[in-house]
């Protein structure tokens, strides 16, 4: 048997934690500073809450990689039609408890299953740092969605000052970082640009969504990391999109129109 790929590898990983990320998700609301998921994730929608505008009539949005279906909730909460795929069937279950009358599909990032021009906004969220290669899966989203559609995808940092990049690689040789193993790729917000730019889309720019360094307190002194995100969410709201600094962000936000 040949070994499996990373994208492989990914989705038996996030089959084994859709129940663990389904009840992340659910408990966000109770506080955004309790861990340092709930803070990425608060620092997420306050962009994608900016930058998603309100749908026309019967506007279609495509969550390419939905997980458990958190965000096809929130944009339908917007007033969207939400379609979702994942490679995940046990994801893909708990999406469909959220959302049961959207069309959720079994598919890889690279091969979605919708004709050309189908939709009218794109989200990818935590789908880019699992591919090798993201051009294929770009020019996907590029191929499904309408002239002037937008896309809204994340991907992690080359230079995040929480030093994942360095211990990812470090998790693939050493036993101590077993729960790091599975690999991820990193990029910087110059690099995410072009490859958007070849892939079809227009008015691209990259965004930081928020420091990493609670990852560290996290890590060391996990009772202080409440206040220490509390106090450190001003900074990050004034410093963190700065272009001196977006690249040492604990996340890249890309916008960009079709």
């Amino acid at each position: 048997m040949s070994p499996a790929t990373p994208e492989e590898e990914a989705i038996r990983v996030h089959t084994e934690q859709a129940t663990l990320f389904r009840d992340r998700y659910e408990t966000l609301p109770e506080d955004p500073y309790a861990s340092s998921f709930a803070y990425s994730r608060h620092r997420l929608h306050l962009q994608l809450d900016r930058r998603l505008p309100p749908p026309s009539p019967g506007a279609r949005l495509l969550d390419l990689g939905c997980g458990t279906g958190h965000h096809l909730l929130w944009a339908r909460g917007r007033g969207y039609e939400v379609a979702g795929t994942d490679g995940s069937e046990a994801m893909l279950v708990e999406a469909r408890r959220l959302n049961p009358s959207s069309e959720l599909r079994l598919a890889p990032a690279d091969a979605l299953p919708f004709p050309d021009a189908s939709f009218d906004a794109l989200l990818c969220i935590e789908v880019l740092r699992y591919l090798p290669r993201i051009d294929p899966c770009l020019r996907e989203m590029s191929r499904v969605l309408k002239p002037g559609a937008l896309c809204l995808a994340t991907a992690s940092p080359l230079l995040n000052l929480n030093g994942f990049p360095l211990l990812n690689r470090l998790g693939e040789r050493l036993p101590a970082l077993r729960t790091l193993r599975l690999r991820q790729y990193f990029h910087t917000s110059w690099g995410l640009e072009r490859g958007f730019r070849r892939a079809g889309f227009r008015q691209v720019s990259a965004h930081g969504v928020y420091f990493g360094l609670g990852n560290w307190i996290e890590r060391i002194r996990p009772r202080s990391l409440p206040g220490f995100l509390r106090a450190l969410e001003g900074m990050d709201g004034a410093v963190s999109d700065l272009p001196l600094f977006r690249d040492l962000s604990g996340m890249l936000l890309v916008q960009a129109t079709r």
